[in-house]
């Protein structure tokens, strides 16, 4: 009934923007799995596309993207108005100190080396971030 619809709605989307294929499969996969709506890219142009028209609760975002690259992607998603305020999460194998300082600069929320965690982990973090929203 009533309830069912409800909660249904309360389902947090979750943009995915990472072109390693494989990956791509298993985040979707465990974000589904805790309970998330998610829409999945390869490519920022195609992430542009999504964000034209919808307004995701969080965007987990890879770095090395084909064409634009991550940093790049957030630098244009903090200039427009209507995506300035969106929850990004950089989930990237470089964790260089420049490219973490580069995305604090740019407002990232947090920023993940991949190798340093478990898919669980990194949903965990995710699901902690939008619960403090």
């Amino acid at each position: 009934g009533m309830l069912k619809n409800k909660l249904i709605n309360n389902k947090k989307t979750i943009l995915v923007v990472e072109d390693d294929k494989s990956l791509n499969k298993i985040i979707i996969l465990k974000l589904k799995e805790a309970g998330f709506q998610t829409i999945s890219v390869e490519d920022a142009e195609s992430a542009f596309k999504f964000l034209d028209g919808n307004k995701p609760d969080l965007i987990w975002l890879d770095i090395y993207l084909p064409g634009m690259n991550g940093l790049e992607f957030l630098g244009k998603i903090r200039k427009n108005k209507k995506t300035e305020n969106l929850k990004v999460v950089i989930v990237s194998v470089s964790g260089s100190n420049k490219k973490i300082e580069q995305a604090q600069k740019l407002g990232v929320t947090e920023y993940f080396v991949k190798s340093n965690y478990k898919i669980e982990e990194l949903i965990e973090a995710v699901n902690n971030i939008l619960r403090k929203a």
